[in-house]
């Protein structure tokens, strides 16, 4: 009996003393280290515009024919409008027609509506913001838009991580700097650095996501990005 209260005896005073080990461990690297959220943000517009439409007509059950024919000149003109503004074919890409059904009441076919959809993508903005927010051309040819929807980016993005990474680096040194001299310490060696995700989204918004956000609606965009960093202190 008294061989095995000495061994269990020991066993806790070794589980006590790898605990206080670990705490030690843990305290000093906590005391010995300053960790920091930096940030930087910018403001900026974008320069390409993609915008995507869905063009329709309905026809009986005996009329199909007519309905594509009418397609095709709604899509003449709208190349045609497009043209007149300054942009090019190759800027737009044209989706095959879909045909849809439609039903009576009764639930019988009564007839059909006929799709065609069309994406521009330009950096031309204003020419394309031109004829999407005042349609009344398209509008006097009977031209039906059953989808129209603007997007916006920007094709030189990656320069700007470049720079905002950088800022968020800096403001992170300069947090720590300031913490280690009203804590009457001494800033090291940077021990790690996390970027975080960016965050693209419409100007003075609260919106975060943990995967990132890339906001399209708008024209004018804020971008952020943190950067998590540990430096040394003596």
């Amino acid at each position: 009996m008294k061989t095995g209260h000495v061994i269990l005896l020991s066993a806790s005073l070794i589980v006590a003393a790898l605990v206080f080990g670990i705490f030690f461990y843990n305290a000093r690297s906590s005391d010995d280290t300053i960790n920091v959220v930096g940030m930087a943000t910018k403001r900026f517009d974008s320069d390409i515009v993609k915008w995507r439409i869905t063009i329709g007509r309905n026809t009986g059950l005996n009329d199909v024919s007519s309905g594509y024919l009418l397609i095709q000149n709604d899509l003449q003109f709208l190349k045609k409008l497009f043209s007149e503004k300054g942009l090019q074919e190759k800027e737009l890409t044209i989706q095959p027609i879909n045909t849809l059904s439609n039903y009576s009441r009764e639930g019988q076919i009564s007839g059909y509506n006929l799709q065609q959809g069309v994406f521009v993508i330009t950096s031309n903005i204003a020419a394309v913001e031109d004829i999407a927010l005042n349609p009344a051309a398209l509008i006097d040819k009977g031209i039906i838009l059953q989808n129209s929807n603007l997007e916006y980016f920007y094709s030189k993005l990656s320069d700007i991580k470049m720079e905002l990474l950088a800022e968020a680096t800096k403001d992170a040194q300069k947090r720590a700097s300031e913490i280690a001299r009203n804590s009457n310490v001494h800033l090291g060696n940077v021990t790690s650095l996390r970027v975080g995700v960016f965050q693209i989204t419409e100007p003075f918004s609260t919106e975060v996501s943990d995967y990132g956000m890339y906001n399209t609606q708008t024209k004018q965009k804020d971008i952020t990005v943190t950067v998590r960093a540990s430096f040394k202190i003596h």
